[in-house]
């Protein structure tokens, strides 16, 4: 994903409308998912208790505000040039690499997680709370390995517009590509085939229960999946039309796009972790019902 030609020049950065449009949408990325990102935090951390869900989507609030939290940054340094040094152009580079693989890898594995406890509740069960930390701890280590490349890539240099820029700066076309193919399979790619696929099966199973409140998670999953579906895409998109075009550089707006989802997830979630706080309950109070539904 190209995002992080937000703080550096490329074949659009000299012209306004893209600068203005790129720095809009950042703007309001933050303004909204900020304080967003933090009510959820709040809410959350009231219903920690017991449900697995509650914590995936407070591990999901916190990357999306870690990736959130530096776009002033980023704002500043496409408008005016990178004046941070080369070890702040590394740190804040990894972490938000870091914290937008971590709101991915989470929204994947909450779809993961919703079929499993629809429909295989037992076997889900089975997991136990060391497990589902295991999870959410995985999800961290592995995105931490993830975005380790930016640590290296990442540097700072004088561009033809006569300022500094934070960039990543590939070794060779190979090294390009490479890194462009694994942003996209695990940013893109792979969470909208995951999304797909266990929402669907999940839309079939819960379609044919009467309860209000299945319903209502069907529409609310379907929501999830299509406003990552709208805002991801442009980036593959544009990642797939990078590797095509050797000498070709991102788009600074498809890159802005992709925080939309960090400021949309939480009024999405929030709603969510409603609906299935409701199902949650129905399901311990009626163990048995959902015991014989899963087989």
């Amino acid at each position: 994903m190209q995002y992080q030609n937000i703080s550096n020049g490329s074949l659009f950065a000299n012209t306004s409308v893209d600068m203005l449009m790129s720095s809009t949408v950042l703007g309001l990325c933050f303004v909204l998912g900020v304080p967003g990102n933090l009510a959820v935090m709040v809410m959350l951390t009231q219903h920690l208790e017991g449900s697995f869900t509650p914590k995936l989507m407070l591990s999901l609030a916190v990357s999306d505000l870690l990736s959130l939290i530096f776009l002033p940054v980023w704002i500043y340094a496409l408008l005016n040039g990178w004046i941070f040094g080369r070890g702040l152009c590394k740190l804040f580079s990894y972490v938000v690499y870091w914290s937008l693989y971590s709101s991915v890898l989470s929204v994947t594995l909450l779809s993961v997680q919703r079929y499993l406890q629809v429909l295989y509740t037992q076997r889900w069960a089975k997991l136990g709370g060391k497990g589902q930390k295991g999870l959410i701890f995985g999800i961290w280590i592995s995105s931490g390995a993830l975005a380790s490349y930016a640590l290296y890539h990442r540097s700072v240099e004088w561009k033809k517009d006569g300022r500094l820029h934070c960039y990543q700066d590939y070794r060779n076309s190979k090294e390009k590509i490479a890194v462009l193919l694994v942003e996209t399979l695990v940013l893109c790619i792979v969470p909208l085939f995951s999304l797909f696929c266990f929402y669907l099966r999940l839309h079939r199973r819960i379609s044919q229960s009467a309860s209000f409140s299945s319903h209502r998670l069907t529409k609310l999953a379907v929501r999830i999946v299509v406003v990552f579906f709208i805002f991801s895409t442009p980036c593959m998109i544009n990642n797939i039309i990078v590797m095509v075009s050797w000498n070709s550089e991102g788009n600074n707006v498809t890159g802005a796009l992709f925080f939309i989802n960090s400021c949309v997830n939480p009024f999405l979630y929030a709603f969510s972790a409603r609906a299935l706080r409701s199902k949650s309950s129905q399901c311990s109070d009626q163990p048995q019902q959902n015991q014989n539904e899963t087989e």
